[in-house]
């Protein structure tokens, strides 16, 4: 991969009434990928510093992800789907429909057509149907556009005391477009032929003439790859408060405190540019509302600290459902300890305590969509091992 990048800022005005600062900014990174070729992303920032004690700032940009190793190259497994229901059957010439006109842009179809007045299908022809899941190396980059406001205040001309505090504030909106993901057989058939889109009819492949047990235009293969089709949108807002002291407990000691917080305001997936929104925000795994804080105490030859995780209350998926809001989880915390000691100059004792108060995960009903199968739980959001210990050392050579 070869990369070139440049970045430059433009002071506009400082330290003058209202405008201690004034800035304007912006990057370009162009990388040429050997899978997709050349991609380009960019941003151009803003910020404006009234007075010391406060800054906005603003960023519009444009980012791209290029599709994993995995998504491009992943080996093809066969499978042969069952309960797959063609669109083009019973079409015949005189139908003027853009679904029939679909259908009869290939040879087969329009030729078993012929032969039997309207496209005809047998019962091998339907069982006869195969495919293959794996990766896709015509995949090519997400681009995603984002912009953020925010503020931080840091009120140093408040004392000695508030000089240490730092908050920030953070409004998000981002919308990803061509999102890499897969779709059951009969979608990939039905936005084929009833909606024309080149990318699904791409994934099908239809048997040009009749074989010994199969007709001509029947399907012979359709392959469940991941494809650029999706798109997501979410917007939120992140608040991040610093402080520390020092406390004159013992030499050279520290108190610090960190709190980071994230409201999630919307978080949308369409599967389809024009398709119908599959709202997340509030579902298990994007909790509308989360925070972590940390608490350290530290001095030359120690540390200990605690870490509390909160987060909110969250709903099943409402598309397994049928309408949202219909079964929750309540909100969770977790604390986790963790300590570490400089025995010697080269080396360090540490450990931990992870889920302190030894909370369980909350049961969710089985083979619903954020049930990790063995655990009755979303394993990927909550804890499912409960308290545990652990101890190590760091030695230097």
């Amino acid at each position: 991969m070869t990369e070139v990048f440049g970045e430059v800022k433009i002071p506009i005005l400082a330290e003058t009434p209202g405008f201690e600062l004034l800035e304007l900014g912006g990057a370009v990174r162009y990388a040429d990928y050997s899978t997709v070729g050349g991609v380009t992303s960019w941003n151009v920032t803003g910020t404006w510093m009234p007075v010391e004690d406060v800054r906005f700032r603003a960023t519009y940009a444009q980012s791209v992800r290029a599709p994993n190793i995995g998504e491009l190259f992943a080996g093809l497994s066969q499978t042969f789907p069952s309960g797959l229901s063609d669109p083009c059957e019973g079409v015949t010439a005189a139908d003027g429909t853009a679904l029939a006109t679909n259908c009869l842009a290939a040879p087969g179809v329009s030729a078993n057509v012929n032969a039997n007045g309207e496209f005809t299908l047998t019962q091998s022809d339907l069982q006869g149907i195969s495919g293959f899941d794996g990766g896709n190396p015509n995949l090519f980059e997400e681009t995603a556009k984002s912009w953020t406001v925010g503020t931080v205040i840091q009120p140093r001309s408040l004392g000695s005391v508030f000089d240490r505090f730092t908050l920030t504030v953070d409004y998000y909106n981002i919308e990803i477009d061509d999102v890499i993901s897969s779709f059951p057989r009969q979608f990939t058939l039905d936005q084929c032929y009833g909606q024309g889109n080149q990318t699904f009819c791409d994934l099908i492949t239809r048997r040009a003439d009749a074989t010994a047990v199969n007709s001509a235009g029947s399907i012979e293969f359709i392959n469940a790859l991941d494809v650029n089709a999706a798109v997501w949108k979410t917007e939120g807002v992140d608040v991040t408060a610093n402080w520390w002291t020092d406390l004159g407990l013992m030499e050279a000691d520290r108190l610090a405190m960190r709190v980071a917080y994230t409201h999630v305001i919307n978080n949308d997936f369409f599967s389809l540019p024009d398709a119908d929104a599959d709202p997340a925000a509030g579902e298990i795994g994007t909790a509308q509302d989360r925070f972590t804080a940390n608490l350290n105490y530290s001095t030359e030859m120690f540390r200990v600290g605690f870490t509390g995780t909160f987060i909110g209350k969250s709903y099943e998926d409402d598309q397994f459902f049928g309408e949202p809001k219909v079964e929750s989880v309540p909100a969770f915390f977790y604390l986790d300890m963790n300590a570490s000691v400089q025995v010697l100059e080269e080396m360090e004792i540490y450990g931990g305590i992870d889920n302190l108060l030894d909370t369980e995960a909350p049961n969710i009903l089985t083979q619903t969509t954020f049930n990790t199968t063995g655990t009755d739980t979303a394993a990927d959001v909550y804890d499912v091992f409960g308290r545990r210990f652990y101890i190590g050392a760091r030695v230097k050579f």
